[in-house]
């Protein structure tokens, strides 16, 4: 059966000489792979559509029970463009990928509000000049919730990833002012509180989540520095 839905790529390999394999997370079913073929042919510009966290608008052959899905018509619903030219936010981009592709999964039945959140904050992101060095912290807050495992406030995260007794009060501060801050109200926090942050959030993921592992592109955005390095 046909039907359409809007989706967000994840990633994808290449399939034998021409041929790609894309995880893709759509708007009505949830996580779904599917196979594009032809996509490196010599007349095709098909791959350039699955690059990763393109948003789009996808005709899909439907078929629940098959592990490898066909996609009839694609475009792009929303063009990310500072994505592929700031340095900064491809770094970001890379880091959401791998963080996406770990906790979406075993999702195979869609959720509206979810795609609705993923949107807005690629797009928020997107429109962004400057002071987003917070934003990866405040999605992957934000994201806990449409999981069922909801970063409430600052204690709460502490106490669940914390290894002694001890809260730092000002620890608490900073992470609930990101909790209730939108992404272009961000305060701007130190490289070091920064860094501590992140380590307790993928710490509680790492502890709710028991294949989430640990992240491979968190020591490439260190070592970089982009995200993680003051303006």
């Amino acid at each position: 059966m046909i039907e359409q839905t809007k989706a967000l790529t994840l990633s994808s390999v290449r399939f034998q000489e021409s041929s790609l394999i894309v995880h893709i997370y759509t708007e009505r079913f949830g996580r779904r792979d599917y196979i594009i073929k032809g996509a490196f042919s010599k007349k095709s510009n098909k791959a350039s559509f699955y690059q990763p966290l393109n948003l789009l608008e996808l005709q899909v052959y439907e078929q629940p029970n098959k592990n490898l899905q066909m996609i009839k018509e694609v475009r792009v619903d929303y063009p990310l463009l500072s994505f592929r030219i700031q340095p900064k936010k491809s770094m970001i981009l890379t880091f959401l990928t791998e963080f996406l592709e770990k906790v979406l999964k075993d999702d195979e039945i869609g959720n509206p509000e979810l795609f609705q959140f993923l949107t807005e904050s690629l797009l928020s992101l997107d429109a962004m000049n400057e002071n987003f060095n917070c934003f990866t912290l405040q999605f992957m807050i934000r994201m806990s919730h449409f999981l069922g495992i909801g970063i409430h406030d600052g204690k709460m995260l502490l106490e669940e990833t914390e290894v002694t007794a001890h809260v730092d009060p000002a620890l608490v501060q900073v992470i609930d002012q990101l909790i209730e801050k939108d992404y272009h109200e961000a305060p701007s926090f130190n490289l070091h509180t920064r860094r501590i942050v992140m380590d307790k959030i993928l710490s509680f993921y790492e502890l709710q989540i028991q294949s989430f592992g640990k992240m491979k592109t968190l020591e490439v955005l260190r070592n970089v520095g982009n995200p993680f390095k003051k303006h």
